[in-house]
């Protein structure tokens, strides 16, 4: 019984070997030329009009039906289809058809439909304008600080878009430029807020802005400070009152150096040495500031009263 299965395959081996062959050739040429059929993504690029803007969205790419052989269906790559290309330079169609023989695919293949069908065109005028670059100011420079002027470079761009857009426009923000706890300048190159739909920024879409961030102008009171009596050596002198506040005024940075005893507060009574001893009413002089820093002297003037010094 085994023999007979084993002379079953091994009599007259070759001519079944070539048989299947045969039958094997003949399966891959009736699947290769089976009809078969597949989808594939199509871009569809537009060449637009100068003097017109495109404010719809038109469709950026179709689904398209395609037939063929099996084999180069089975071969076929939708990255390598040529996108579909319109000029709308010319056009005034509000909708655009899109049609099967818009789309090429290769040899032995056949588009067989399309979709969408159409896209819907809306144009308006173009136009284009100067607008002011408006930098947006975020966060506050550190205590005692104060932004003294902000600078935008350039102070004016240019924009394109739909008439009617562009004829409101007046100015365009910047993203936001921050100075958070600056004490000195700051500058950055800032980008335009991304501009209304249908238009564009026809310089550069950032800009240079500048901060000028310098000390503020503070006031600060000293109270109690000691007034001393200079110019006296064979007279004594008594003051009314001892002491006087002072207000210093100046830049944040300076005015917070200043400690009371670096202050001097003086009446100059060299002329009185040389009268007779009585009561004068003197001004009070004030000294040790630093450059930039004024200061008020409450009262400023005071009472000298001078007498013989005893030995």
């Amino acid at each position: 019984m085994r023999a007979a299965f084993l002379r079953a395959f091994t009599e007259e081996l070759p001519i079944k070997i070539a048989a299947l062959v045969i039958a094997i050739g003949l399966f891959v040429l009736v699947r290769s030329d089976k009809d078969a059929a597949t989808g594939a993504f199509v871009r569809v690029v537009y060449t637009l009009p100068d003097d017109r803007v495109l404010v719809s969205d038109p469709v950026s790419e179709v689904k398209v039906g395609i037939r063929g052989p099996w084999t180069r269906i089975q071969a076929l790559d939708e990255r390598e289809l040529e996108p579909i290309r319109i000029d709308l330079t010319k056009s005034t169609d509000r909708v655009m058809h899109f049609s099967e023989s818009m789309v090429t695919v290769p040899a032995g293949l056949r588009v067989v439909s399309i979709s969408p069908t159409e896209t819907k065109l809306d144009f308006e005028p173009r136009a284009v304008r100067d607008v002011r670059v408006q930098p947006l100011v975020e966060g506050q420079p550190q205590e005692g600080f104060r932004v003294t002027s902000i600078t935008v470079e350039p102070v004016r761009v240019r924009i394109a878009g739909p008439k009617r857009i562009i004829d409101r426009l007046d100015r365009v923000t910047t993203r936001p430029f921050r100075i958070s706890d600056a004490t000195g300048a700051v500058r950055d190159t800032i980008a335009l807020e991304p501009p209304a739909r249908a238009t564009q920024y026809l310089d550069a879409a950032s800009v240079t802005v500048t901060a000028d961030i310098r000390p503020a102008i503070v006031e600060r009171s000293l109270d109690g400070v000691a007034v001393q009596i200079s110019g006296l050596s064979r007279l004594e002198g008594v003051l009314e009152p001892r002491t006087a506040m002072v207000i210093l005024r100046g830049p944040s940075d300076l005015v917070r150096r200043v400690s009371p005893g670096s202050i001097q507060l003086t009446v100059d009574a060299r002329l009185e040495e040389q009268r007779p001893p009585a009561l004068f009413k003197k001004r009070v002089d004030v000294a040790g500031l630093p450059s930039g820093v004024a200061a008020e002297v409450l009262p400023d003037t005071v009472l000298l009263s001078t007498r013989r010094r005893h030995e």
